[in-house]
């Protein structure tokens, strides 16, 4: 082979591995970025603008987008401590609401007497030097259940005595079981609510005394669940009410699967604006196929905001119009400025800025309804989407993770567009993500689920405590108030359940 060509193939071979290389440069930096970088971060305000002057006097450059995700990229590192004031006062009214309990220290019996004439001490008052929280630790009782029985001395139908009985609550979920009413809620609410494993709530269950083991806790677990399945069947037909809805999936182990495969949770959440009820609603599936939308949604005829995810397709379901997702659109950008060295002039950085003016136009927003939402975000929005496109369009041979970024945002510029349309959508599907996060800690303390019901149990209790904390119930009082209900087993319709009851919400409203 000639000599130059030998030379040229290793030139070209030597940039192929010098560009790997660079790329495996980059995903080192960006995992590391991820795992102990910052989540939410701000854009420096002495960065290059895109907008003009007279744009920025309409728009903050340094945006603050609230429960949105917000990129910070800074040149220099700069860490300023403001120590916020202590409120006067809280903990003295917080003290004050509790049960009041004196001690008095008293003399000791030998110093009760004047060291001078040796008379008795009179005591002639008292002051309180401190006040602190008493904690009662939790101890076990028996519940006896009697029914009295009733005889009418006057009455003697057929020639037999007249005999009333009382009622009686019928037995708990698990008869003759030493997991009681009483103690199914604390478990549901120590695993789903505090992310406590049932391996480690035996070990304070036998603290207290019960002999408890964590296969017993397990199927409490599933038997309390299909108790109030009828609950997360209600919350969901309610969610599918609204116009548009979140979704989203989370993976999740079952062991009773096969052994390679990821079953998954799906997650649908109402919108923070213009929806009926705050609902977040969990469903088990063994897989990720789209096949799980349909089921889910039934004929659901309205919008999802969702992520990228291919299986949220309108071909294949095309009565449902999808939203996207603006925050993800962004992340695309977000991890590229992340892995540079000076990522504030790059033009994922400035397309990450033009992206922030969207959110910040979109705060601005003043309206009375969905339908002037969206024309109010036609009017104001839509020239900063089309800057971001525009913008976009002059990036010549864009290659890499900035290629990928752009093919992801160019893909969804259509969905996208549905915001001049349906005021209801949001431009964000954080909401639900931020839903899925108790989960995922669960998931990291308990690993796994054994079987497919303990799944089903786990996407059942997962809606109903986490549409409690949406409607700002105290979890506990809930899971209690729920299993008084139950044990009455009395004909109560579904609604006096819901979080939004009015009764609900006296009874489980959270302590100020």
């Amino acid at each position: 082979m000639d000599k130059d060509k030998i030379i040229e193939e290793l030139r070209k071979q030597n940039q192929q591995l010098q560009q790997k290389i660079e790329e495996q440069a980059e995903t080192i930096k960006l995992l590391s970025a991820r795992i102990f970088g910052k989540k939410t971060e701000k854009i420096d305000k002495n960065q290059l603008s895109l907008l003009s002057d007279d744009e920025l006097q309409e728009l903050d450059e340094n945006t603050d987008t609230s429960s949105e995700e917000i990129v910070e990229v800074e040149t220099e590192l700069r860490v300023v401590r403001h120590r916020k004031a202590k409120p006067k006062g809280q903990r003295a009214a917080f003290l004050d609401s509790l049960e009041q309990v004196d001690v008095v220290h008293k003399l000791e019996q030998e110093a009760c007497t004047c060291t001078d004439c040796h008379k008795k001490l009179i005591p002639i008052g008292k002051k309180c030097v401190y006040r602190e929280v008493g904690l009662r630790k939790p101890e076990l009782f028996c519940r006896n259940h009697y029914q009295e029985t009733y005889k009418c001395e006057h009455c003697h139908p057929k020639g037999g005595d007249m005999i009333i009985t009382s009622e009686v609550p019928t037995s708990p979920i698990l008869p003759h079981s030493l997991i009681s009413n009483d103690i199914i809620p604390v478990v549901i609410m120590n695993k789903f609510g505090l992310a406590t494993p049932l391996n480690r709530q035996v070990q304070y269950f036998k603290s207290l005394g019960l002999p408890v083991t964590a296969k017993q806790l397990a199927h409490a677990v599933i038997k309390a669940s299909e108790q109030v399945e009828f609950i997360h069947e209600r919350l969901t037909k309610t969610l599918l009410d609204n116009p548009v809805i979140h979704m989203d999936e989370t993976p999740f182990k079952v062991l009773s699967e096969k052994a390679r495969s990821t079953s998954y949770f799906w997650v649908m959440r109402t919108t923070e604006e213009f929806s009926n009820q705050k609902i977040v609603v969990f469903n088990y599936s063994s897989d990720r196929k789209q096949e799980n939308i349909g089921e889910l949604v039934g004929d659901y005829t309205g919008c999802i905001i969702c992520d990228g995810y291919n299986a949220y397709s309108s071909e294949r379901y095309p009565q449902i119009t999808y939203g996207s997702c603006l925050v993800h659109i962004r992340r695309q950008f977000v991890e590229i400025v992340k892995t540079l060295k000076n990522g504030s002039q790059s033009n994922a950085a400035k397309a990450v800025r033009l992206l922030n003016s969207i959110f910040e136009a979109e705060k601005q927003l003043e309206y009375q309804n969905a339908k002037e939402k969206a024309q109010k975000r036609k009017l104001h929005l839509k020239k900063y989407v089309d800057k971001f496109y525009d913008f976009l369009d002059t990036i010549l041979n864009p290659s890499g993770k900035l290629k990928k970024a752009i093919g992801y945002a160019r893909k969804f510029h259509t969905r996208l567009e549905k915001i001049y349309e349906i005021g209801e959508l949001p431009l964000s599907n954080n909401p639900v993500e931020q839903a899925i996060r108790p989960a995922t800690l669960v998931r990291k303390n308990s690993l796994f689920a054994t079987t497919v019901a303990g799944a089903k149990a786990n996407a059942i209790w997962y809606s109903l405590i986490q549409t409690a904390k949406l409607n700002g119930l105290d979890v506990s009082k809930y899971l209690n108030y729920i299993f008084s209900l139950l044990e009455q087993r009395k004909d109560v319709d579904v609604e006096a359940y819901l979080p939004w009851n009015s009764e609900v919400k006296e009874s489980c409203a959270v302590a100020n």
